[in-house]
């Protein structure tokens, strides 16, 4: 009778925490089948190691949510963009994630996308509209952290060749940090401004490089705002011999930099950035749940971290899989993870 009646006492307990978790974790309607949701991804760039692990990433997501996820990428081409957008209104897609882009020709086609009852989205895209969550790597403070690392390395005075290029929310955003760490260290002298985004970034930046050094050769660090504009200068410097007299400064952290900062008499000594994979989960999470009808904060603000040359070196790693694990802040972020759809990542994985 003793064991019966433990065994009943189990089964009520299982039984309960079973009716529970139904009622407290109740997957939305629109998720009952979420193959049917769809959710589109357009990118004004889609070239280089971050763009490249950020696609990784939201698909991941996707696939862990069951959802549709239609890609499509401008190569840098905002009329292209703006048709891609148009096309997926035209289709009645459930949401639309916008990766980049300027404002003034995309935003009449955000609020057209709004007026059709289509969710909105952005990565690095500036909407003032409360609608439009707005995901970015905490901008601001990347560019303090990185400019203040320079700073400090180099005791407040240093001639640096500034790679960077204005018209784009994120590096605009950066710059205004690095012009606030110039004036709180004025020995810090910024004796050449070199950057362009092309369809060859990382190459064209080298280029510049070369020339920059030649013209300046009391130069003695670099500051790149973004990790292709970094590749560029690090590869300059490098072919040029002259890796002992720079120290190169970046954002964004990718496999492909990660090997270039361990490599042999690299002058790459720091970046800050986030992991691009997490961050393309993140966009997808919050085009989801907005379609689910939950309510997203406008600013989703993705804490970066700073990553040495040191520390990769120290700890042995090759890879961002490597870092992620050294370096756990790095990984998933906490934001946007409503109890519903981890129940349906649950369910997917049966």
């Amino acid at each position: 009778m003793k064991v019966r009646r433990v065994f009943l006492l189990a089964l009520v307990v299982v039984l309960g925490a079973a009716i529970f978790a139904q009622a407290g974790v109740e997957i939305p309607k629109k998720f009952e089948n979420p193959k049917k949701v769809r959710i589109a991804l357009v990118r004004e760039v889609g070239e280089g190691s971050f763009f490249e692990r950020y696609l990784a990433g939201a698909q991941s997501m996707a696939d862990e949510l069951g959802i549709t996820l239609l890609e499509a990428t401008a190569h840098g081409d905002m009329a292209r963009m703006i048709t891609m957008i148009e096309n997926f209104i035209t289709q009645r897609v459930d949401a639309i994630i916008i990766d980049h882009g300027r404002p003034d020709p995309l935003v009449p086609k955000i609020m057209e996308a709004l007026d059709r009852g289509i969710k909105v989205v952005t990565f690095d895209l500036v909407v003032n509209d409360d609608r439009v969550p707005e995901i970015e790597q905490d901008d601001l403070l990347i560019g303090y952290m990185i400019s203040k690392q320079l700073a400090v390395d180099f005791a407040g005075k240093a001639n640096v060749i500034y790679v960077n290029v204005g018209g784009f929310a994120p590096l605009d955003k950066r710059d205004k940090m690095w012009q606030i760490v110039k004036w709180r260290f004025p020995s810090i002298k910024e004796v050449a401004k070199i950057g362009a985004v092309t369809g060859s970034t990382a190459a064209d930046t080298q280029t510049r490089m070369e020339a920059a050094m030649k013209e300046h050769p009391e130069a003695n660090a670099v500051l790149a705002m973004w990790d292709e504009f970094a590749k560029g200068a690090v590869r300059a410097i490098m072919q040029a011999g002259k890796s002992s007299q720079f120290r190169v400064y970046s954002v964004d952290i990718t496999n492909e930099d990660i090997q270039m900062m361990i490599q042999e008499n690299s002058p790459w000594v720091a970046t800050v950035g986030t992991d691009p994979y997490s961050v393309g989960r993140l966009a997808v999470r919050a085009a989801a749940a907005l379609v689910a009808g939950e309510k997203v904060p406008k600013y989703l603000l993705v804490e970066p971290q700073l990553v040495t040359r040191e520390f990769l070196l120290k700890n042995n790693i090759t890879s961002m899989d490597e870092l992620v694990k050294a370096l756990p802040a790095l990984g998933e972020s906490p934001l946007v993870w409503p109890d519903w759809m981890k129940a349906l990542v649950e369910k997917n994985k049966k």
